[in-house]
């Protein structure tokens, strides 16, 4: 699904409530505990949504040009550390999401 940037808040609201009517009750309580963490974390203030949408292409371009074999590297080492235990989770066992300090 690609997001228009020209699409008004109301569109963009309707359009998640569309979604979430489509998605077992525990992912649209993990999507509802989302939507609280972003509205408690929000934006700086000098960072426009324009701003965002152009580091967002940048880093797909940046991406793009990713060497396969060092992108391997680099999961398999994400993978290593998920398997050692290293990693910490986003979310507990009834999907809540997870402050770490």
């Amino acid at each position: 699904m690609e997001t228009k940037i020209q699409q008004t808040k109301a569109e963009l609201v309707k359009a998640i409530a569309d979604i979430a009517k489509t998605m077992p009750l525990a992912r649209t309580v993990q999507l509802y505990q989302f939507a609280i963490f972003l509205s408690t974390h929000p934006l700086p203030t000098e960072e426009t949504f324009e701003e965002i949408a152009a580091d967002e292409a940048l880093w797909d371009t940046q991406f793009a040009s990713t060497d396969d074999e060092k992108l391997a590297a680099l999961v398999a080492a994400v993978e290593s550390e998920i398997n050692e235990g290293k990693m910490l989770p986003m979310f507990d066992e009834h999907g809540e999401f997870i402050e770490h300090q």
